[in-house]
């Protein structure tokens, strides 16, 4: 039995409406939640010479100092935890008839921090700014209850003066998330105010349901403060051991990125912050995953091994204990370890990459990229100044199907230019902006929509990378860039899947940027392995790497030297192979559905697309090529048996929505 409404409260003073000079609104890519900071003002003198990092203060994790405001007097007021961003199930966006619908499991929109916050509340937090404060949140809407009401954010500064620094109406969840909203908050800065969320009920309109009912509310979504200040942190110098940063970001392909796009190209580039990093960092243009599905490939370049030696071929199969893993090896040389992984089946019960780390952040379902950035922001933020050198491994899973970017990338603008964790100044089109709808609507896939989640996804790469220099970590971090696999985007015949061994799905960026002071990167045009990152990468920490199938990127590209002579991988669920040298591919395929069962041949000089299938004509280069696979399919090391998981009905419906097992 629901409680019976009270006789309401006095209200206390109304925020009066905004000054001019105070409402500065910066729209802004969204920026999101998790991590979390409650500054008192009794905070330790900054060190001498320490650089001005950013600070971000996460609301949804930090309860509000009061409840200012219940015109209802149910509670509670408010609840934080974790949310969608849009509407939590990605149904059909061709806006047909339900009963023309086709019966498909429901894809989840991805995962962020959110405040509900019922009608007729306002919340406060008192909050001690910095340098250049701004406070962000995405006005998620209301998903259950129609609310009438508007979103009011306010602040009470220091001589106890209520200021009203933005309103807007509360609008219904999109199966698309609106944009952040970001706010200017320079005019206190250095100051101590409160910050008050408030949800009122729109003058005119029925203020509450019947006597019994709820009252509607609104979501807020990643509401957060961010400042700078002196990093108190912070160790001038080079280390011995730099901290280690691994972005593994999921399904995106290679030529979707700036280094990578082909040429000429007229249209901006996806992802200027990767950009701006690639200028500073070692690119290998030719860089090849060894598997097409998460799990096993990422498996590799933990490893260092290629499927055939490691065992793992789908998304049910972890990785035996007894292969020893980049974590455990980071670990065991005294690394603080860390992995925030963006899409439940690549957790430790499935993919057994959990080994060697201090701590495993996992999503039930799928993350949006900020947050996991903000999880290994705050995670940084915790270190104490004599703290071991760590190793972070961030996985970003937002270009995989369903393509949900918020706005204002999924109507085609992205930042005219790379800022760090500061908000977005101005917008350019990437393409002629509009709106989409799903060309696939049972796995919820569009071109446009994909190209604005690998917008999505770099500007959560600027915000790691803004945050990192700030605080001056970037000196000291070694950062690559890699993606798992890639994705066929109508090519080939395949919407929207990774299935096939050809350039869509094989083909990733690869990059590293090394430790030290700002320098011109490096194009190196040899072929290469996702798996050569494992050598490489441990021996840059002075790390001896055990015995595994990479070789070190240096070995391979510096000095003249062209790569590796051919580059192999192998079919998820064991469904084909491939070899590709610098001018033909060569693969065979048995049992994927959508491709036809054989062998595939390609003369990548001539047909760069791949479109015309040589296979069978006697060519000699079928058979060279045919022989040196086997071969390399025969040569394998001994290893501990991989065993499959047996699925429970949950887990096998959240693979299911993704594309998987049907």
């Amino acid at each position: 039995m629901r409680p019976v409404r009270p006789t309401r409260p006095s209200a206390p003073p109304e925020i009066p409406p905004a000054a001019p000079a105070v409402a500065r609104t910066l729209t802004s890519s969204l920026a999101l939640t998790l991590a979390l900071a409650w500054i008192g003002a009794c905070s330790p003198a900054p060190r001498l010479g320490a650089p001005d990092g950013w600070r971000r203060i996460d609301l949804s994790e930090t309860a509000p100092a009061k409840v200012e405001q219940n015109v209802t007097g149910i509670a509670p007021a408010w609840t934080a935890g974790i949310g969608y961003l849009g509407t939590e199930e990605v149904r059909d966006m061709r806006r047909v008839p339900k009963s023309q619908l086709r019966t498909f499991p429901w894809r989840r929109a991805p995962q962020i921090r959110v405040i509900e916050q019922r009608a007729g509340t306002r919340l406060a937090w008192p909050v001690e700014l910095g340098h250049t404060p701004y406070v962000s949140f995405i006005p998620i809407g209301w998903r259950d209850r129609p609310c009438s009401c508007l979103y009011r954010l306010g602040l009470r500064d220091a001589r106890g003066t209520l200021h009203e620094i933005y309103r807007t109406e509360v609008e219904p969840t999109e199966p698309l998330s609106r944009g952040a909203v970001e706010l200017d908050l320079s005019d206190y800065a250095e100051s101590r105010v409160e910050l008050l969320l408030q949800v009122d009920v729109k003058a005119g309109t029925v203020p509450f349901p019947g006597p019994g009912d709820d009252p509607p509310s609104a979501i807020w979504g990643s509401p957060a403060v961010y400042d700078r200040r002196p990093v108190e942190t912070w160790r001038p110098g080079r280390p011995q051991h730099p901290n280690v940063v691994l972005l593994g970001i999921d399904t995106l392909r290679a030529d979707h990125v700036g280094p990578w796009r082909p040429e000429p190209s007229f249209a901006p580039s996806l992802t200027p912050a990767i950009d701006r990093l690639a200028e500073e960092s070692d690119v290998w243009l030719h860089a090849y995953s060894t598997v097409n599905s998460t799990n096993p490939s990422f498996a590799s370049i933990f490893t260092g091994l290629y499927a055939k030696n490691h065992g793992v071929y789908d998304l049910s199969t972890p990785l035996p204990a007894a292969h020893e893993t980049m974590a455990e090896a980071f670990s065991g040389a005294g690394y603080r370890t860390l992995a925030v992984i963006s899409a439940s089946h690549l957790g430790d019960h499935n993919s057994g990459l959990g080994q060697g780390f201090d701590r495993v952040l996992l999503t039930e379902h799928t993350f949006a990229g900020e947050l996991p950035v903000d999880q290994l922001m705050a995670w940084v933020a915790e270190r104490p100044a004599d703290a071991s050198p760590f190793f972070a491994w961030l996985h970003l899973f937002d270009p995989h199907t369903p393509n949900t970017p918020p706005e204002p990338y999924a109507t085609g603008l992205r930042p005219w230019r790379p800022s760090g964790l500061a908000p977005v100044s101005a917008w350019i089109p990437f393409r002629r902006p509009d709106d989409r709808t799903f060309e696939q609507p049972v796995l919820g896939g569009e071109r446009d929509l994909y190209s604005g989640e690998v917008a999505y996804v770099d500007r959560q790469v600027d915000r790691l990378l803004g945050y990192l220099e700030s605080r001056g970590l970037l000196e000291s971090t070694l950062i690559v860039l890699v993606a798992d696999h890639g994705e066929n985007l109508g090519d080939h015949g395949i919407d929207f899947r990774h299935l096939g061994l050809w350039e869509t799905t094989t083909h990733v960026p690869l990059l590293i940027r090394w430790p030290g002071e700002r320098r011109a990167g490096r194009r190196m045009d040899g072929l290469v392995q996702t798996i050569d990152l494992f050598p490489t990468v441990l021996d840059a920490a002075g790390i001896e790497p055990p015995a595994e199938d990479g070789v070190d990127l240096r070995q391979l590209t510096d000095e003249g030297r062209h790569g590796r002579r051919a580059v192999f991988a192998e079919h998820a669920d064991r469904a084909g192979a491939m070899v590709r040298t610098p001018t033909h591919r060569y693969m065979r395929i048995a049992g994927v559905a959508g491709i036809e069962d054989g062998a595939y041949l390609y003369d990548l000089t001539a047909d760069p697309d791949e479109e015309k299938n040589l296979a069978g004509r006697g060519l000699p280069v079928e058979q060279e090529l045919g022989a040196l696979l086997d071969r390399w399919l025969a040569d394998r090391r001994e290893a501990p048996d991989a065993t499959p998981r047996d699925l429970s009905k949950e887990e096998r419906e959240k693979l299911e929505a993704l594309g998987y097992l049907n």
